[in-house]
């Protein structure tokens, strides 16, 4: 079953009425570079840290590290979809260093589970992304749940779902040497100046996927917030950093086209994209989403056909 069927379609009539689309399809080289810059900066800055009390690292990765860790999983996220270079390998070998400071090994999970969650988009068991029925019963519509739940997010996104996806990660070379790496880097790090450096590279990691404006993009992508949108785009400040990371509905209608040029598309084809639901701020929905009780985990789509299983 082809749980794409809505963006395959849009993707079909998009070109045919804007064949020149086609031009925006290649890599982003240069994105490498980005990548390893900011990763030593985020060393760079961990260290500065070293000699700081532990609330000064805090702060500081709220202010920073966030973003910062957020611009580099967006890295892991255009290397999974192999933008960044021609060779899967590069792809592979890229992302891992994109998460280096991360503490957290993800990249080759997060490149497993992200194709599977394109595949099988809002299918439970198979889409990562979609929300067990458990869980959206047990947050509900109060806002004291939908609280905690966005504090226990990375939790949540990073460990629960995954778990329960019903195509398991495979233990390959790339796996293994992320699993090597990124703690290795942390090690170093904690060894050579101390728990506050740590401490800023993991609060970074866990406010870049949790309630902070750059994790508020969990919320954003798939909520079903008006009418029948399946896939929503943030057009904010955010994707200065991020690579277009918020224009996700142009992403998943072709998710061939580098995140850079993402903006190119939306000019080229403005009458599929004009008019439709859209965010403009990451804030504002983090608090719409605690405390209007309307919004919640059940605002998006989900399927729970299990009849792909055999021809998938």
């Amino acid at each position: 079953m082809d749980h794409d069927r809505y963006h395959r379609e849009r993707r079909a009539a998009i070109l045919r009425e804007r064949p020149e689309v086609k031009e925006l399809y290649g890599h982003s080289p240069g994105v490498a570079a980005l990548a390893a810059i900011v990763v030593a900066g985020q060393l760079a800055l961990a260290a500065a840290l070293a000699q700081q009390p532990w609330w000064i690292a805090v702060l500081a990765a709220i202010a920073i590290g966030a973003f910062a860790t957020h611009f580099l999983n967006v890295v892991i996220h255009e290397c999974s979809h192999n933008l960044v270079f021609r060779s899967p390998h590069l792809n592979r070998a890229c992302a891992i260093l994109a998460n280096l400071p991360a503490v957290v090994p993800s990249a080759m999970a997060f490149r497993h589970y992200h194709l599977l969650h394109h595949r099988f988009l809002g299918q439970r068991g198979l889409d990562a992304d979609a929300t067990p029925a458990w869980e959206v019963n047990l947050v509900g519509h109060g806002w004291p749940r939908k609280a905690l739940w966005l504090i226990a997010q990375p939790l949540f996104y990073g460990i629960i779902h995954p778990l329960q996806v019903r195509r398991p990660l495979a233990l390959d070379r790339w796996l293994v040497a992320n699993l090597l790496a990124v703690p290795a880097v942390a090690m170093g790090v904690l060894y050579e100046f101390g728990w506050s450096a740590l401490a800023y590279l993991a609060v970074s990691t866990y406010f870049a996927i949790g309630p902070h404006p750059t994790g508020a993009h969990t919320i954003q992508e798939h909520f079903n917030i008006r009418g029948s949108d399946e896939t929503a785009s943030y057009y904010g400040p955010v994707n200065a950093i991020s690579l277009n990371h918020g224009l996700h509905l142009e992403h998943h209608d072709f998710p061939n086209i580098p995140g850079w040029r993402l903006g190119r598309l939306r000019q080229l084809a403005p009458e599929f994209y004009a008019g439709r639901f859209r965010y403009r701020s990451r804030l504002l929905s983090l608090w719409r989403f605690v405390v209007d009780r309307d919004v919640a985990l059940d605002r998006r789509v989900f399927r729970d056909d299990r009849s792909d299983l055999a021809e998938a």
